[in-house]
């Protein structure tokens, strides 16, 4: 379904498709489509950016679609997340030493909104990097589908729950919105069981460890 033919579903069962009340559906649309996009790391939302690293470049700035960085490649070989307290328990020398990068700390976005991470070492030869990120929700268009696959319940039910509050009908909206809540457990189950795809455990050993660290 379309934004336009999601609110204008809505709408009809409501008896409510004068202009205004289409206009706010999907106003509701739009806040709700965001919500359910931000609520799981769905493979939709998911893509790859891949760029060029200088050596002595510690700090990368990511493309303006990324969100946020999920996982991380140097060259061939993955590096892993750390957070600040674990490079200050594990080795501090990580922060400013020079040779092969580990590691990688994710940064607060820049002014303008783009996701930054700081690789842990500098890296003393340049490679590419390539990024697994979670994209930033692109707005639909009113000829616009969802890109998650299977939301178009969860958002009928969540829009004509917001359209029943707007009109005070809170007792009505709750029914909806515990509708819409069975909706997103099945959207989400068949984007983890149904679909294809394959689990793994897969032990993560730390960059800058080898095996005599666990002698």
């Amino acid at each position: 379904m379309t934004k336009t033919s999601i609110a204008q579903f809505v709408a009809d069962k409501l008896q409510k498709s004068d202009s205004g009340s289409i206009a706010i559906l999907k106003s509701f649309i739009d806040r709700r489509y965001e919500m359910i996009w931000n609520s799981a790391l769905w493979r939709e939302s998911q893509g790859t950016t891949s760029y060029t690293v200088a050596a002595d470049t510690q700090e990368v700035t990511l493309g303006s679609t990324v969100d946020f960085p999920v996982s991380a490649r140097w060259d061939d070989k993955e590096i892993t997340p750390m957070d600040y307290s674990a490079v200050f328990q594990i080795d501090p020398t990580l922060f400013n030493d020079a040779g092969a990068v580990a590691n990688f700390l994710v940064l607060p976005k820049d002014s303008s909104g783009n996701a930054k991470i700081k690789l842990l070492r500098k890296p003393d030869v340049g490679k590419s990097l390539l990024i697994l990120g979670k994209l930033k929700i692109v707005e639909l268009g009113d000829s616009d589908s969802p890109k998650i696959n299977g939301i178009d319940n969860v958002l009928v039910a969540m829009v004509e729950g917001d359209m029943l509050e707007h009109t005070r009908q809170y007792q009505k909206a709750q029914v909806k919105f515990t509708e819409a809540m069975n909706h997103l457990n099945i959207a989400k189950d068949l984007e983890n069981h149904q679909s294809a795809s394959q689990t793994r455990v897969i032990p993560e050993i730390a960059g800058h460890w080898d095996s005599n660290s666990f002698i």
